[in-house]
C-alpha cells in the first residue's frame, strides 16, 4: 500500500509537469522549477530573447511541492521493472526555487550540488553579507537568495479592540483561545524567545524555566496550530489573531480590509526563497546547460529589472532597490521598510542534537506538559 501511495505521488508530480505545459520539449531540454505568481510572463519572454540557452520553465503552486520534487527524484527505482514502465522519466532540472527552510535538509540528503564560483557573477559580492552567509555551508555556496519576507501577525480589527504591536501581546488574556500559530517548532519557540527579549538564534536550553513557563502559557492561548489553514480560520472569525507569513497575510488583507497586518516591533524571523541546483540523477544523461545558469542569475538579480517582478509578486527582493520604482502600495507596506530588514533575523542552521531539543520541547508544549 505504501508503495502504491508513493507511485501515486510520483504520478501526480509528473502529471503536473505535463499539464502545466513544459512546452512539449524533450527530456534533453533543461527544466527550471519556480512558483506561480513569482515570475511575470513578460520578463520571462524578455529573458528568452536575451539568452541563447534552451530551457523550459515549470511553475508549481506551493513551496512544499518544490521540496517534494527534489525528494521524489531521489527515490530509488523499483527493484523489479524489466520493461522500465514504473521508472519515472524525470526531466533534467537545471535549477529550482526552494524555500530556505528546506535547504539544510536538501543538502544533508545529497539532493543538491554546490554552485561553483564561475556561476556567481559580480552581483554575488554586492549582496548583503547576511544573504551570502545564509547560503554558505563550510565555504561552499548552496544557493542564490532571491526574495524574502518575515513572520508576521494578522488580527481582526472588528474583534480585537486593543492594537497588537509585538509578540508579547499574544499572551494577553483577551486573546485566549483566539490565536492560531504555525505548526512549526522553530517559529513558535523562536517568537517566545523574542518575547523574552532574546534572539531566535540563541542556544536552546530545554530546561530553561522562564522559557518553559512562557511556552506553557502561550499554549493555553492557542485555538489551533496550523501552517496551511490559518487564513480561512481567520477569515470566518473562528480565530481573531493569526501568526503567519507576510506574503500570505498581505495578499489576504487586500480582500479583507478588516484585517490588520503587523510586523512585531522587536523583530521577526526571515523566510526566504533561494535558487538551488539539483544534483543530476545517476540514470540521467548530462544535459548541456550552456550559459543558462549565469544568464539566469544575471537577469533575475539585475537591480534594473528587479522592481518589475517585485511589483508583480508583492515580495521584497534581496537586492537593495530604489523605493521610488515600487508601487505606492508596496512603498507603504511595513515589510518593505529598511527597519524591518534590520530588526529581522535569519535562522542559523541547527545541528542534529539542537533540532532534537526543539522537537522534544515542542512535543511537551503541544501535549500541555509545560
Amino acid at each position: 500500500m505504501e508503495y502504491l501511495r508513493r507511485r501515486e505521488l510520483l504520478h501526480g508530480i509528473l502529471l503536473g509537469l505535463v499539464l502545466a505545459g513544459c512546452g512539449g520539449l524533450g527530456p534533453n531540454v533543461p527544466l527550471i522549477l519556480a512558483l506561480k505568481q513569482s515570475i511575470p510572463g513578460s520578463l520571462l519572454n524578455e529573458f528568452r530573447r536575451r539568452t541563447t540557452a534552451r530551457f523550459q520553465v515549470q511553475l508549481l503552486d506551493e513551496r512544499a511541492q518544490l521540496l517534494a520534487h527534489l525528494q521524489q527524484r531521489a527515490q530509488p527505482s523499483p527493484g523489479w521493472d524489466p520493461l522500465g514502465w514504473l521508472k519515472p522519466r524525470w526531466p533534467g532540472v537545471a535549477l529550482s526555487l526552494l524555500g530556505a527552510d528546506g535547504l539544510d535538509r536538501a543538502i544533508a540528503s545529497d539532493w543538491l550540488q554546490p554552485l561553483p564560483a564561475e556561476l556567481l557573477g559580480h552581483w554575488w559580492e554586492e549582496l548583503n553579507p547576511r544573504w551570502r552567509q545564509a547560503a554558505e555551508r563550510e565555504g561552499q555556496v548552496w544557493g542564490v537568495p532571491w526574495r524574502w519576507g518575515v513572520t508576521a501577525i494578522a488580527y481582526r480589527r472588528d474583534r480585537v479592540t486593543q492594537p497588537i504591536r509585538d509578540w508579547a501581546d499574544l499572551w494577553r488574556s483577551d486573546l485566549a483561545g483566539k490565536i492560531t500559530l504555525p505548526d512549526h517548532p522553530r517559529e513558535v519557540i523562536g517568537l517566545t524567545l523574542k518575547k523574552l527579549g532574546r534572539s531566535y538564534n540563541d542556544p536552546l536550553n530545554p530546561k530553561d524555566a522562564e522559557l518553559r513557563q512562557a511556552l506553557g502559557s502561550l499554549h493555553r492561548q492557542v485555538l489551533a496550530y496550523t501552517s496551511s489553514d490559518y487564513l480561512p480560520i481567520l477569515r470566518i472569525a473562528d480565530s481573531w489573531v493569526a501568526v503567519g507569513w507576510s506574503q500570505d497575510l498581505y495578499s489576504t488583507q487586500a480582500n479583507y480590509p478588516e484585517l490588520e497586518v503587523v510586523i512585531p516591533a522587536s523583530g521577526s524571523a526571515v523566510w526566504w526563497d533561494v535558487w538551488v541546483r539539483p544534483r543530476p540523477l545517476e540514470s540521467q544523461e548530462l544535459v548541456d546547460l550552456g550559459s543558462l545558469l549565469p544568464d539566469w542569475f544575471d537577469f533575475w538579480l539585475d537591480p534594473e529589472l528587479a522592481p518589475r517582478w517585485v511589483n508583480f509578486s508583492g515580495i521584497p527582493s534581496v537586492l537593495l532597490l530604489d523605493p521610488r520604482r515600487l508601487s505606492p502600495r508596496l512603498q507603504q507596506r511595513e515589510d518593505f521598510q529598511p527597519a524591518t530588514w534590520q530588526r529581522s533575523e535569519i535562522w542559523q542552521p541547527l545541528s542534529a542534537s539542537e533540532a532534537a531539543s526543539y522537537l522534544n520541547l515542542w512535543d511537551q508544549m503541544r501535549r500541555g506538559l509545560l
